[in-house]
């Protein structure tokens, strides 16, 4: 049996061949991801992208520029999934990619480009997985924040990682642009429109909802138009608000729609979770709040996002103790981004 090295040295992949990049499976995360795309990209402009996350946040691959094909998966989490992994297995091998970059660190993540025959691997050294790899990176856990994780899995060996990382740049594709017309058919003249999304998958990242209300009324009396976006198991967070200020309903299904929406905004408020990270990529002014999550680990990394974190206290990592960031640091990042938004609004 030929040594890990000597597979490693065979593992050369077709200088024209596709790329195959595994992403996380939850929203922000997926989005950070391209970042790396980006990187990939700029390095190989002759070879196709595509990706691999899960259904439906797979979707948001469509604002990629960069990636060809976008590939939905619907493994149950924390389950191995052997038929769905050998069917997704059987569709990748039948199309001869050359390259995988595996961002998720787990063995499971691995196992599918292992399985598929792609001659390049691309991935973390964790959980045991070393052998799936060719290409292994090492120190994972040394790095300080998530993108720096990401990234650095696009930085070949031997050379230092740049001073900065790609934003994730997020653009309107050519199929969906009757749609944003349309949503982006605002109901005002020169008022901005705040998008406002008050909850997450994890209710422990929610920023109390009377805050949001609060929020909407300040937004209400600055002469912005407010709406509520995400998922419509949010929509009592969202009656909660309406009670305070006239607000609009534009919670969703669809994940492609939540992204029309944001995209349609100019200025976006909302927790630690993806719909924060769609709006940065986007490029619209954004004030992320953060509580028992580290923003210095999670938030964006684009310049259009400012934090608000709590003042006094460090959040701990326990929902029964949760510190939250008052009202008056988001009100005045709102503040600063409303009257930058009316400013452009007026000169233009």
């Amino acid at each position: 049996m030929r040594g890990l090295s000597q597979r490693r040295r065979d593992a050369i992949p077709d200088a024209e061949s596709a790329i195959v990049v595994f992403g996380f499976p939850g929203l922000g995360d997926l989005v950070r991801c391209h970042s790396l795309i980006q990187m990939i990209a700029e390095k190989y402009p002759g070879r196709p992208i595509d990706i691999v996350a899960r259904r439906p946040t797979v979707e948001i691959a469509a604002f990629m520029s960069e990636i060809r094909e976008a590939i939905g998966e619907d493994f149950q989490h924390r389950h191995l999934n052997p038929i769905a992994r050998l069917a997704l297995v059987k569709k990748l091998r039948a199309r001869a990619y050359g390259t995988a970059y595996i961002i998720p660190s787990s063995f499971k993540a691995a196992l599918v480009p292992f399985l598929a025959q792609i001659p390049e691997r691309i991935g973390w050294s964790q959980e045991c997985r070393l052998p799936l790899l060719t290409k292994p990176r090492f120190r994972m856990r040394r790095l300080p924040r998530m993108v720096d994780r990401i990234c650095s899995l696009g930085v070949p060996d031997g050379q230092a990682a740049p001073a900065l990382w790609p934003e994730p740049r997020l653009q309107m594709p050519s199929s969906l642009r009757g749609e944003f017309d349309t949503i982006a058919e605002k109901p005002r003249t020169l008022a901005p429109i705040v998008a406002i999304a008050p909850g997450s998958t994890d209710w422990s990242k929610n920023w109390p909802v009377e805050n949001y209300a609060a929020i909407a009324r300040r937004c209400v009396k600055a002469g912005c138009t407010v709406w509520i976006v995400g998922s419509v198991n949010h929509r009592k967070l969202a009656a909660s608000i309406g009670e305070s200020a006239p607000v609009r309903d534009h919670l969703t299904n669809s994940l492609t729609k939540l992204a029309l929406n944001i995209a349609a905004a100019d200025i976006f408020v909302g927790n630690d979770s993806g719909p924060l990270h769609v709006a940065a990529a986007f490029g619209k002014p954004s004030v992320g709040i953060f509580g028992l999550t580290d923003a210095a680990y999670n938030a964006p990394i684009n310049d259009v996002v400012k934090v608000a974190v709590p003042e006094f206290a460090i959040a701990r990592k326990s929902t029964a103790e949760i510190h939250w960031p008052s009202l008056e640091p988001v009100s005045r990042r709102l503040d600063r981004a409303i009257d930058s938004v009316q400013r452009v609004s007026h000169a233009g």
